[in-house]
């Protein structure tokens, strides 16, 4: 199973911010983790904790000045925290209004995540160029966020031994996705919403969808796959069925605690501002 560790101070926003304990989760996590597994294992998350069909939004190639803040929007009004990965120079472009999203994806309790410095394919660059790409994307979106990192996904969801063993060095292991419209690409919402409508509509287990915030496509098709994810779960309540549950970012690190850590995590949350009611409101 995939290790999503990520340090706490990015899932709880604002609250974390002002302690170090979140920081303390982070260390404790990479101490205790695994080196990469061979290839990159599905479902990308894991069996669903549920039993029930489950999804993760996550959202790559951002953040967009024009696009992402929509996506937020969306996502605030169906209670959902995402993945964001973003991409180094997108995070430190220099536009004087993506600083204020970094700040608007942290307090909204969504998670931030590295997708290297320029998007390169790592398993096609040379290696010192994937390490750079690695490292760099960090550190920038780091910098411009005010929040570490721990959570990786490669460009184009690349796989190769040489990347498996830096990320490996790294205590960092590839978050790949099971769900892929491909909207980026053919820029067809009909098709994107079918896409993943369908796909969920036949599940059982958990997937990691994958979509772009910086595609004006993604904010169109959005809202009709929030709306048919809530309108089959009435359907499915009333038929008696399993409903569709979204799983929320900061619910899966908790989840996904190394074993026995999971006590220990729970009383040091607790004594984070507002964890509690962060909470209720994230627990599938």
């Amino acid at each position: 199973m995939v290790r999503l560790a990520i340090d706490l101070r990015i899932a709880f926003g604002a609250a974390a911010r002002q302690t170090s304990i979140g920081l303390a989760i982070a260390c404790v996590l990479a101490v205790t983790s695994s080196a990469a597994a061979k290839g990159w294992p599905t479902p990308a998350a894991g069996p669903s904790a549920s039993g029930d069909p489950e999804i993760l939004f996550t959202f790559d190639d951002g953040p967009s000045p024009v696009h992402t803040p929509k996506v937020l929007d969306l996502l605030k009004k169906h209670h959902i925290k995402a993945v964001f990965f973003m991409v180094g120079e997108m995070a430190e472009s220099g536009n004087k209004k993506v600083p204020a999203i970094l700040q608007r994806i942290v307090r909204e309790g969504h998670v931030i995540a590295n997708h290297t410095m320029t998007h390169a394919d790592l398993c096609r660059v040379k290696e010192a160029k994937a390490v750079a790409e690695i490292d760099d994307g960090k550190a920038a979106i780091e910098r411009a966020s005010g929040m570490p990192l721990v959570w990786f996904r490669a460009p184009f969801g690349v796989r190769c031994d040489r990347l498996e063993a830096e990320l490996a060095e790294r205590n960092t292991q590839h978050m790949h996705w099971d769900f892929d419209p491909q909207e980026w690409k053919h820029g067809d919402k009909a098709k994107t919403v079918d896409y993943v409508t369908g796909s969920l509509a036949r599940s059982s287990a958990r997937n990691v969808l994958l979509l772009h915030d910086i595609k004006a496509v993604t904010v169109e098709a959005l809202p009709e796959i929030l709306s048919w994810l809530d309108a089959e779960n009435v359907r499915r309540a009333k038929e008696g069925k399993r409903p569709i549950r979204v799983v929320q970012a900061p619910a899966l690190a908790v989840e996904q605690f190394p074993k026995g850590l999971t006590t220990w995590a729970g009383d040091v949350l607790d004594r984070m501002r507002g964890v509690r009611a962060d909470l209720a409101r994230v627990l599938p």
